[in-house]
């Protein structure tokens, strides 16, 4: 059984900018072996659209209060019994909320945040996967069946999907284990696998179980492998941090990655620098290049970002230099522009690439 990593996981919740002392654990990424992939049948349920525009710094800034922090205050109703091996079920509200934060991320990112719910044995399936994890207070994405309350339905859920798991709050299920997908931290998420499927633009349809801490574990399937749609446009790749403005309080701090995907691009031989609001950074430690979790996908750790909540607007440069294939561009730029999400700001007036 692979051993996963414990660690101190710092997210956003609608009561504190940022709530410590987080035991929490990232399985890894499950790895999509496209031979093996069936299509799921479309759910029943209408889209939940998040609209933002990245490049408008009081819409960022307002998505953030206003959409952002009361998707967590959502209840999960949830009505299992960890005991007895009942999944429940949580209500659809609480579902489509974790779905909604899924959309807000991938609205700051560019994409369209229209993801909605399978449902149907999907979300049977997350849910039993979600009982598994919380009841052996362990993760894996092929559980074997000598664990408690292991059934078909969890292990189907369990390797379709992003996988968390928690203690001491609720950081592992509902919006905050979407919290801690985009942060991706762990020593097995160097790839960032989580937040690549979270951030896959053909993305059309996604799925949530999960088991909310009282006082069990926390956790969470979130099925990514579903109903793929077309591929968006995204004319400059897929960035995280997002190129625009983004919320200190999102900022990938437990991991300190930082990612660029591009459909089909070979990131082999590329480069980043990094400049903040104008003074070259040291030189960023490159994660090993892993394919197969979404776009193929740069990942860095750079040097100089700070996390903590900003005096003023923070602009950091980021470029890439030696990117092949795919029919990305050799080189791109872009700003992330790091505010505190209660202060008023300007808007910029170009779309954040060079």
């Amino acid at each position: 059984m692979m051993r996963h990593l414990l660690a101190l996981a710092l997210c956003a919740t609608a009561s504190s900018a940022i709530a410590t002392n987080e035991l929490a654990e990232l399985g890894p990424a499950p790895q999509l072996n496209a031979s093996s992939y069936v299509a799921m049948v479309p759910g029943p349920y209408a889209p939940a659209t998040v609209v933002i525009d990245p490049q408008n710094r009081s819409q960022v800034a307002g998505a953030y209060q206003t959409v952002y922090l009361p998707q967590a205050a959502v209840p999960s109703a949830w009505n299992g019994n960890i005991g007895a091996c009942s999944p429940g079920t949580t209500s659809t509200a609480y579902r489509q909320a974790t779905i909604d934060r899924v959309n807000f991320y991938r609205a700051l990112a560019g994409l369209p945040g229209n993801i909605t719910l399978l449902g149907g044995t999907d979300a049977a399936d997350t849910q039993a996967a979600a009982l598994i994890f919380s009841a052996n207070q362990n993760l894996s994405h092929d559980p074997p069946s000598s664990w408690i309350c292991w059934t078909q339905a969890g292990h189907d859920g369990a390797g379709n999907s992003n996988i968390a798991l928690g203690y001491g709050n609720n950081a592992a299920a509902g919006t905050g284990a979407v919290d801690l997908y985009m942060d991706d931290l762990g020593t097995n998420n160097t790839a960032v696998g989580h937040r690549r499927w979270v951030l896959y633009p053909p993305q059309a349809q996604m799925d949530s179980g999960s088991i909310p801490y009282n006082p069990q574990w926390a956790a969470n399937a979130l099925w990514v492998f579903a109903g793929w749609g077309s591929r968006p446009p995204t004319p400059n790749g897929v960035t995280w941090p997002s190129r625009g403005y983004v919320p200190w309080q999102l900022l990938p701090q437990s991991s300190n990655r930082w990612s660029f995907s591009w459909n089909g691009a070979d990131f082999t031989t590329a480069t980043v620098s990094m400049t903040r609001d104008g003074v070259p950074l040291g030189v960023p430690s490159y994660e090993t290049i892993q394919n197969g979790y979404g776009d193929n996908t740069l990942v860095w750790q750079p040097q100089g970002v700070t996390y903590a909540q900003p005096a003023a607007d923070v602009t950091y440069h980021v470029t890439i230099n030696g990117i092949t294939g795919g029919g990305a561009p050799s080189r791109i730029g872009y700003d992330v522009i790091v505010i505190d999400p209660y202060v008023l700001g300007d808007l910029i007036f170009r779309d954040g690439f060079d």
